[in-house]
């Protein structure tokens, strides 16, 4: 009888110990939370445009210039990585309507025609946390034309009537009552010693030679080894160097040193120095149609005791490419 009994107390112990810890949980504790789940980005916001490039030359400023009778439009860049991207929107070609005409913050310029500019339309982007935006739309202008220069009327050719002769004329043989000049030559001018003979000018008998006036001028360029500009279109807040240049007989010379006589930008690097450029920034845009005069006072190592005058129109545009 106790053999049967001590089983069945193991057997009560076990069933009560299970009991007592499967008990139900109390209303007072927290319910567990369930693991956090991390957001998923837009897939569509992070989809690179057709075409995008990571900009290296950034605009600067549009640019004509005039040699001789061609006038040539163009677009000066500076060499730089600002952290924006761009694409190519249109390639138009000389008076062709665009889509994006009107749009670009620099405009897109006429010839003298009436016509509107070749060029090319830039879109530019930044890359930011909610994907690729566009801020603002540039053209590069390229395009050139020439004047049709009045030719002058040429003489027309003097008509030669022979004198008619009874006799034959044998060739070699001046006619019977004629008789044949001596030929003539001028004596020549002698040449003194020291005198200048400029390079590549005949030397005409008898005739003295001319002199030759030297020239010498001055402009304004926005490279170092640029074309003299009259005037450039530059963007607000951003930095241009304008390069003083000199000419004699059209040919560069070194510069000795250059000053700012004309009203000054926002910011400058300097108003006065000699083999460096001056660096400005516009800050503030001016009032509609207004543009800005840069004057320059310029020496040159071919006359330091002359000063050049040089001077180049500014125009500034808004808004500015972001860097």
């Amino acid at each position: 009888m106790r053999r049967c009994l001590a089983p069945l107390a193991v057997a009560i112990t076990l069933l009560t110990g299970g009991l007592a810890n499967a008990r139900e949980p109390v209303e007072s504790e927290p319910e567990p939370f369930p693991p956090p789940v991390a957001p998923t980005p837009d897939p569509d916001a992070f989809i690179v445009p057709s075409g995008l490039y990571y900009v290296t030359d950034t605009y600067v400023a549009n640019v004509t210039t005039n040699i001789g009778a061609t006038t040539t439009y163009s677009t000066t860049t500076l060499h730089e990585s600002t952290g924006t991207y761009a694409r190519v929107l249109d390639s138009v070609d000389t008076g062709t309507f665009s889509l994006f005409d009107g749009l670009a913050f620099n405009g897109r310029g006429v010839l003298t025609d009436g016509r509107a500019l070749a060029g090319t339309y830039y879109e530019n982007f930044v890359l930011t946390d909610t994907g690729f935006v566009p801020v603002s739309i540039v053209f590069f202008q390229d395009d050139s034309e020439t004047r049709r220069m009045a030719s002058a009327a040429s003489p027309s050719p003097a008509t030669t009537t022979a004198a008619a002769t009874s006799a034959p004329v044998t060739v070699g043989v001046p006619p019977r009552g004629l008789t044949t000049p001596a030929p003539s030559f001028a004596p020549q001018s002698p040449i003194a010693p020291g005198s200048p003979i400029v390079p590549g000018s005949p030397i005409v008998p008898g005739s003295p030679t001319a002199p030759v006036t030297p020239t010498l001028r001055a402009g304004i360029a926005l490279a170092p080894d640029g074309p003299i500009l009259p005037s450039a279109e530059v963007l607000r807040g951003r930095s241009i160097q304008f390069w003083p240049r000199a000419f004699f007989n059209d040919v560069p010379v070194p510069i000795r040193s250059w000053r700012l006589v004309s009203a000054r930008p926002d910011q400058i690097s300097a108003s006065s120095g000699n083999l460096e450029p001056l660096i400005a920034q516009w800050l503030r845009m001016p009032e509609p149609g207004v543009r800005w005069s840069l004057r320059f006072e310029i020496s040159t190592e071919a006359a330091p005791r002359e000063l050049l005058d040089a001077q180049i129109m500014v125009t500034v545009r808004s808004p500015a490419l972001i860097d």
